[in-house]
C-alpha cells in the first residue's frame, strides 16, 4: 500500500467518524410515546390523589403497572423500526441509547429499593415522589451527556429544564402538586424534544 493509499483511507476513516457522530437521533418516537404516556399517568396520579377523578387510592399501583407493561410494549415495537434506519448505529445514537438505558435501570433501583422499605421497614409511599424527582435528575444527565458527546448541542436546553424540574418538584414533595407539576414538566422536558428530534430527523435525512 503506497502512503497516498493509507492517507486516503485514514481519510476515509475520518469522515465515517465524522458522519457517525453528526448522524440524525433516532429515538424521537420513543421518546414521544414515553413522554405522552408519563404525562397523561402522572396527571391521572395528581386526579386519584386529590380525589378529582372517580378512583380510590389502591388504584395507583394499577395505573402505574399498566403504565410500564404499556410503555414496554411499544417501546419494544418501535425499537424493531428504529433498528432498521442507517444512523442506528451511529455513535450519537448509542451513546444515546446507553445513557437512557442506564438511566431507566436506575429508576427501576429506586423503585424496588422504595418498595422493599415500605413491605419489610420503615418506608412510607411518600417515598415514590423521589423516583419522580430523580427522573427528572436523570433525564437532564442524559440530554446533558448526549449534547456533549455529539452535535446535537440543542439538547443541552431540555437538560436544563429537567434539572429545574427535579428542583421544583423537591420543593413540592410529599404534595399532590408535585404530580401536577412533574406532568405539565414533562410537556416541556420529554414531548417537546422527542417531537424536535423527530423534526430533526427528518431534515437531516
Amino acid at each position: 500500500m503506497s502512503s497516498q493509499q493509507a492517507i486516503d483511507n485514514l481519510n476515509y476513516a475520518t469522515d465515517l467518524a465524522k458522519a457517525g457522530q453528526q448522524a440524525p437521533l433516532v429515538g424521537g418516537p420513543i421518546g414521544l410515546m414515553w413522554g405522552l404516556l408519563l404525562t397523561v399517568t402522572l396527571g391521572t396520579h395528581w386526579g386519584i390523589i386529590t380525589g378529582k377523578l372517580p378512583f380510590e387510592i389502591w388504584h395507583l399501583g394499577f395505573l402505574w403497572v399498566f403504565f410500564s407493561i404499556i410503555g414496554g410494549v411499544a417501546s419494544a415495537i418501535l425499537s424493531r423500526t428504529l433498528k432498521q434506519k442507517p444512523s442506528f448505529h451511529s455513535t450519537a445514537n448509542q451513546i444515546e441509547q446507553s445513557v437512557w438505558l442506564m438511566f431507566s435501570i436506575m429508576l427501576g433501583c429506586f423503585w424496588v429499593g422504595i418498595t422493599l422499605s415500605i413491605l419489610f421497614g420503615s418506608g412510607t409511599p411518600a417515598l415514590f415522589d423521589f423516583v419522580v424527582i430523580a427522573g427528572f435528575g436523570g433525564q437532564g444527565l442524559a440530554y446533558g451527556v448526549t449534547a456533549r458527546m455529539s452535535h446535537h448541542k440543542w439538547l443541552t436546553y431540555p437538560s436544563g429544564a429537567s434539572f429545574i424540574a427535579s428542583i421544583v418538584c423537591l420543593s413540592a414533595f410529599g404534595q399532590p402538586l408535585l404530580y401536577l407539576i412533574a406532568a405539565a414538566a414533562t410537556v416541556f422536558t420529554v414531548v417537546i424534544p422527542s417531537i424536535k428530534t423527530i423534526e430533526g430527523e427528518r431534515v437531516e435525512q
